[in-house]
């Protein structure tokens, strides 16, 4: 609301709140009124009141603080709740908005159903399509009835959601059917690539580049062990059959509408082409075998509580209730707008709230300057947690981001195209981001700063301070990162990399031009069954490395500790700083790339029972090489056992008084492992159990994806 028209709302708001006019304090309850006063014995009830009684108290007294304090209770908002430049508040005299101290306030960005909306099924033709002993366990809901507004067909390829609600009990996501349950189908064999080279490729040429625009896709024979299920599916063909898979690589995951199903010769054909095709890249035409896909959002594969599909034609919800409902608390997505955005707002504090169910973002920071999120818990939100677009000084901290369809927390702003580049100074900060990367499978990342699109474009995140997060249980990227300046501190990451490989703890693929003087240091990483550690894809100007742990575990075809790549040095040289780190139980424990051997600085760090340790490539002619040798600057040590730690088992990295590597490295220094990950402060009191969070346990659901990357080794 523009600031003329907030102020006209806010004194025609003083005749009803009364004394909130000149106060500092304004309060609302689910329960309260908005005809009531706003104090706490007779809060407001609806944020949007407030906003407007806050915007009052402001102008009457704009050198007080003013504190919108929220009751604990649901509010639901049918569009996103919008703080401007007219909310903000000064240095001095900040707007904030908080939970009342020992109360749980809950920003619902979605839509709440009561157990009347769900109905029985009692169309002949809909119940032919469910196995008899389900019959009777499935309802439906009439979504025209209620104006359930993103319900429309899937498009025929999508990464996401493909823009379709989400269904949520108790706080709980519930999963849209797919068959199998668990697990993948793998394709026997590929007829038709439908995009991308017939041969084997390789980094001299792209087949994401050679993509067929028109026509069908491509087509592909199923297994046997497959054949009924295929059949069942061919006959729900008008209403539409979508595949989902890891087609081509592991960091590519698209859902494909099924053009046409061959039940003689076994066959699948896609309606329309994606980017590469299908068919792993490196085994072209045929592929390996190994592509692993699902169906998802039939009726027929709705099999098991809590599973649930749509219907495009009968523009139908069936759900499988994993509980009674008429107890049961029923949320769908059906907002495509972030719970709450900050436009051009400054100086404004949330504290202590939950945001959930939105279609989009929990916060959406766009512009303004020293705004903080804090202590607040974001779940349930199908893009991205929290997202600070652009602006300076932004921080979240000390906050839960859970149940995220995408990435947890994301970050731009900064300014890299003038000399000297000029700094965000936003700041992220002792948060827990955890399970993410639920819907949209890859490139999520727990904190994301500044990557985007794997270098084909370029988004400025210049000068972030990250520091104390923890992040973890995700099937792709712990962190992704980009552009200039930022550091990465006393942060721990492990049971990432669940699925996909070829990605790290800390991973970027971006150009010279783009980033670098980007920090890492005392960071751990731990128990990746797949993943990598710190891991430069592409180039890797003026990074700092030291003083990190990766302890990787790892049991697949992956597990490199600290990677660098050769990107673009044949053109542009660069250096490596890379020291004092450790590398433990990796497949290998660091691969160095360099074109600058002699300026680099490649000392004091150490491997222990890692299959190689070390790899040293420069380059020559243009081209990688490897050496012989190596060319470390100072002295590295290799152990097959624990060299003094305290507990290794245990992730207690501190060296004993008596360690043999203080013996054989005098000048490793000890990395401060007492000070990473989470801390307690005024907005986060406790910390999460190591029973709580399963610190310990590397295993995994993980269904490994047959998937060797053949041009990043």
């Amino acid at each position: 609301m523009h600031r003329q028209f907030r102020w006209i709302a806010a004194v025609v708001l003083m005749g009803v709140v009364g004394t909130v006019g000149r106060a500092a304090d304004i309060y609302v309850s689910p329960t309260g009124s908005d005809t009531a006063a706003g104090t706490s014995a007779q809060p407001l009830q609806s944020l949007l009141r407030a906003r407007d009684a806050a915007c009052n108290a402001r102008h009457n007294a704009p050198n007080e603080p003013v504190t919108v304090w929220l009751g604990g209770g649901k509010y639901v908002l049918p569009n996103t709740f919008e703080l401007s430049a007219a909310d903000s508040g000064t240095t001095q005299a900040p707007t904030i908005y908080r939970a009342i101290d020992g109360q749980s306030p809950r920003l619902i960005g979605g839509r709440l159903l009561a157990a009347k909306d769900f109905h029985p099924i009692t169309n002949p033709q809909t119940l032919a399509r469910i196995p008899a002993a389900l019959q009777g366990k499935i309802v439906e809901v009439d979504l025209d009835a209620l104006n359930v507004q993103h319900v429309k067909r899937f498009a025929d390829s999508f990464a996401d959601n493909g823009n379709l609600l989400e269904l949520f009990v108790n706080g709980n996501r519930m999963p849209l059917s797919r068959f199998p349950n668990d697990g993948y189908m793998a394709m026997k064999r590929v007829l038709d690539n439908a995009g991308g080279p017939a041969t084997k490729s390789t980094n001299d040429s792209p087949d994401w580049a050679v993509t067929k625009t028109k026509g069908q896709g491509g087509t592909f024979e199923y297994r046997e062990a497959f054949y009924a299920d295929h059949e069942r599916w061919a006959k729900q063909l008008d209403r539409g059959v979508w595949f989902k898979g890891y087609w081509r690589v592991t960091w590519q995951n698209e859902a494909i509408r099924v053009g046409s199903i061959d039940t003689q010769k076994h066959t699948v054909t896609f309606a329309k082409p994606i980017a590469g095709g299908i068919g792993n890249k490196y085994t072209r035409p045929a592929g390996n075998g190994q592509e692993k896909y699902w169906v998802l959002n039939l009726l027929e594969e709705v099999d098991v509580p809590g599973e649930w599909a749509i219907d495009f034609k009968d523009h139908k919800l069936y759900f499988y209730p994993p509980t009674d409902l008429s107890t049961a608390e029923v949320m769908i997505s059906d907002s495509d707008a972030p719970v709450i955005t900050l436009a051009n707002a400054s100086r404004i504090t949330l504290r202590g709230l939950t945001l959930e169910g939105s279609l989009r973002d929990g916060v959406h920071i766009k512009g303004g300057d020293n705004n903080l999120i804090a202590g607040c818990t974001v779940r349930n939100v199908t893009r991205m947690g929290i997202v600070v677009e652009r602006g300076t000084n932004h921080t979240v901290q000390s906050c839960d981001v859970y149940g995220i369809g995408w990435g947890g927390i994301w970050v731009t702003g900064g300014d890299d195209s003038v000399t000297p580049r000029v700094a965000s100074g936003h700041r992220v900060v002792n948060n827990h981001i955890h399970h993410f990367n639920q819907i949209q499978t890859i490139y999520g990342g727990g904190i994301n700063i500044g990557y985007t699109d794997g270098g084909k474009n370029h988004t400025p995140a210049v000068g972030v301070y990250v520091a104390h997060n923890l992040v973890h249980d995700t099937p792709h990227a712990g962190m992704l990162f980009s552009s200039w300046d930022s550091i990465f501190e006393y942060n721990e990451v492990f049971r990432y990399a669940t699925i996909s490989n070829d990605i790290g703890a800390f991973y970027s693929y971006d150009y010279f031009n783009n980033m670098g003087n980007i920090t890492f240091r005392y960071n751990l990483m731990h128990d990746s069954d797949e993943g990598d550690g710190i891991y430069f894809d592409t180039d890797q100007r003026d990074m700092h490395v030291y003083g990190n742990i990766a302890y990787l575990k790892s049991a697949g075809s992956r597990g490199w500790g600290f990677l660098y790549k050769i990107g673009t040095q044949a053109k542009n040289p660069t250096n490596i700083e890379c020291y004092n780190n450790l590398a433990i139980a990796c497949r290998r424990g660091f691969n160095f790339f360099t074109a600058m051997p002699k300026e680099s600085r490649i000392e004091n760090n150490v491997a222990i029972n890692c299959d190689t340790p070390w790899e040293y490539n420069t380059v020559t002619g243009g081209k990688g090489a490897s050496v012989k040798g190596g060319f470390a600057t100072g002295p590295m040590k290799t152990y097959d056992a624990d060299p003094g730690f305290v507990d290794i088992a245990h992730l207690d990295f501190r060296l004993k008084p008596n360690a043999q590597l203080r013996k054989d490295l005098p000048n490793f220094k000890p990395i401060p492992v007492a000070k990473i990950g989470l801390y307690v402060d005024e907005y986060r009191k406790s910390l999460p159990t190591n029973d709580q969070i399963d610190r310990f346990n590397l295993r995994t659901k993980k269904a490994n994806l047959g998937y060797e990357i053949l041009d990043r080794k």
